[in-house]
């Protein structure tokens, strides 16, 4: 693609020859000749500079620069932007492998791509432009909208819903049964897991990420959100829009996330709390009471971030201390 057809598509400006063909996208360090790449600051514009990069991305107020520019509000979003366009799918006509197993009642859309040893279930529906790679596994009635992808060996359980352009990692599982038991005495009693799993569109789900199906009432993780590698979600979670989690995290069952929370690494939240809007969670937290919108906690419980600082600082004194507070409590007794 030609630089000028590049800067329309990301409203860039160009310093150099627009007639230039970029072949590829890399970082700075591995950039090869007809590559473009980023920077965003002069430290990386100069990395940019020593590599065989034809032109760089960058900002609009940074200084002129030994290499063709492409000046830009924000560098790493329209790097992003021009990712998409070099590597947008290009659909095909329907292809299904010889070895994939599909049920006679499986509705197609248009231009779908099944791998090989797939299994498909009976009274499934998949939507136009998906790709559903080797190893997957899709049970009975579930369904699938417009363009999504799922990695090799992915497992939709029955009644799964997938809507458009979701995106499923390699082991990912979706709508196993939820860790839900009735003890009496001496004995442990399944409890029903009889709702489903709905997934929302533009969702993307990290590999060998677990969504039990609910119980009662259904799981569902809404429309945007992305959750990262080896995440749990649990039985009856209400995921919101645009939430973010992050790996090693999980989420008990029957909590409530509102919009736009993001939650960082290892992150534990017990069953039945609700978590408000905007609100941000600290790596290794464990939230146990429900959260305020727009609200920044941390911590073991979670708190709000000042208050769990405060705390950090009064142990470290505490600590630093304690030989003189002991000596001067001794002092008093005796």
């Amino acid at each position: 693609m030609k630089v000028k057809d590049l800067a329309l598509l990301i409203e860039g400006t160009i310093e150099g020859d627009g007639d230039v063909d970029i072949t590829g996208l890399s970082g700075t360090e591995s950039a090869k000749n007809g590559d473009l790449t980023f920077a965003v600051d002069e430290d990386k514009l100069i990395l940019a500079e020593q590599s065989k990069a034809a032109f760089v991305l960058t900002t609009r107020v940074i200084r002129k620069s030994t290499k063709p520019l492409i000046r830009v509000n924000n560098p790493k979003l329209s790097f992003l932007i021009v990712y998409n366009s070099f590597n947008s799918q290009k659909f095909k006509e329907t292809f299904l492998h010889p070895s994939a197993a599909i049920a006679d009642s499986v509705k197609f859309g248009k231009n779908i791509s099944v791998g090989s040893h797939v299994s498909i279930e009976d009274n499934v529906i998949i939507g136009d432009h998906t790709i559903i790679e080797s190893g997957c596994v899709i049970k009975k009635n579930c369904v699938l909208g417009i363009r999504c992808r799922l990695f090799p060996n992915v497992s939709l359980y029955e009644d799964t819903i997938l809507k458009n352009n979701v995106v499923l990692h390699s082991g990912v599982i979706i709508g196993a049964d939820g860790f839900g038991y009735v003890k009496d005495k001496d004995k442990i009693y399944k409890f029903p897991q009889l709702g489903k799993v709905i997934i929302e569109d533009d969702v993307e789900i990290g590999a060998n990420t677990t969504i039990d199906r609910g119980s009662l009432s259904d799981t569902m993780i809404g429309t945007g959100s992305k959750i990262d590698n080896l995440c749990q979600i649990a039985h009856n979670v209400k995921i919101g829009k645009n939430v973010i989690m992050a790996a090693q995290s999980g989420i008990a069952g029957s909590t409530i996330i509102d919009d736009n929370v993001t939650i960082s690494g290892q992150v534990a939240i017990t069953d039945n709390v609700k978590i408000g809007k905007n609100v941000v969670i600290g790596g290794k937290s464990c939230v146990i009471n429900d959260i305020k919108d727009n609200t920044v906690v941390w911590g073991i419980p979670a708190r709000p971030i000042g208050q769990t600082k405060r705390q950090m600082a009064i142990l470290s004194w505490l600590t630093k201390n304690f030989s003189i507070l002991s000596k001067i409590v001794k002092d008093k007794e005796t």
